[in-house]
C-alpha cells in the first residue's frame, strides 16, 4: 500500500481545464508530504506565483505552508481547486511604474514638508525684515513646482492600465491620487497664505 504521507495522485481543477499529478518526496526523504510541496507543484505547472495562487480543498483554502496533506484531509485521489493565474509581464511593467510614482510622490512630499518648515521659520521671526521678501519669493517658486510636480504625478497615474481583475495595482493606486490629492490642497492653503504676506510685505518696501 503506498504511504500517502510521501506519494499521493490528485486532481487539480485550474479554471476549466482538469490535470492529474503526482506529488512525490524521495523514498530516503525524510520529509512527509506538506502543503509547500503542493504550492511548489503549482508554481512548476502553471508558472503561477506563491503569492498569486489560491489553493482550495472541499471548500477550505490551503494557507498554512508547513500543514500535512495527510492530516488535513487531502488523501490520494483528491480534487484540489487552483485559482490565480500567470504574471502579466505588461501588469508587471505597470505595478512597477506605480511603484516608481509612490516613491516620487514621497520625495515631493518631502519638499512641502521642507517648505512648510521654512515658512514657520520665517512666521517665528528667524529671518531679517530685510530678506523676507526674497525668500518668500524663493519659497513661493518652490512650492509651485512642488504643486506641478503633483499634478503630473496624478496625469502619470492615471495611464497607468490594470484589468479589472486586479484588484491590488488598482486599490493602490486609489490610494496614491488620494494622498497627492491632499497634499494638493496642502499646496493651495500655503500658496494662498504666501502671496497674502508677500504682499504684506511688498506694501512695507
Amino acid at each position: 500500500m503506498t504511504d500517502q504521507r510521501h506519494r499521493i495522485k490528485l486532481n487539480i481543477k485550474h479554471g476549466s481545464v482538469r490535470h492529474s499529478i503526482f506529488l512525490e518526496l524521495p523514498a530516503n526523504s525524510s520529509e512527509v508530504l506538506k502543503v509547500q510541496h503542493l504550492m511548489d507543484k503549482m508554481v512548476e505547472m502553471f508558472e503561477i506565483p506563491l503569492e498569486c495562487q489560491k489553493i482550495v480543498h472541499k471548500g477550505k483554502t490551503l494557507k498554512d505552508p508547513g500543514d500535512i496533506l495527510s492530516e488535513i484531509g487531502v488523501r490520494d485521489g483528491a480534487t484540489i481547486m487552483l485559482l490565480g493565474k500567470k504574471p502579466d509581464p505588461q501588469e508587471d511593467k505597470e505595478m512597477k511604474k506605480l511603484l516608481d510614482i509612490e516613491k516620487d510622490v514621497e520625495k515631493n512630499e518631502k519638499r512641502l514638508s521642507d517648505v512648510t518648515y521654512e515658512l514657520d521659520g520665517i512666521h517665528r521671526g528667524y529671518i531679517n525684515d530685510d530678506l523676507k521678501l526674497p525668500a518668500l519669493n524663493q519659497l513661493k517658486k518652490r512650492l509651485g513646482g512642488t504643486s506641478e510636480t503633483f499634478m503630473k504625478q496624478l496625469e502619470s497615474l492615471d495611464a497607468l492600465r490594470f484589468e479589472e481583475s486586479n484588484k491590488g495595482g488598482r486599490g493602490k493606486r486609489k490610494t496614491i491620487v488620494d494622498r497627492i490629492q491632499v497634499l494638493l490642497d496642502r499646496c493651495d492653503g500655503l500658496m494662498s497664505g504666501l502671496k497674502d504676506q508677500i504682499a504684506r510685505e511688498q506694501e512695507k518696501s
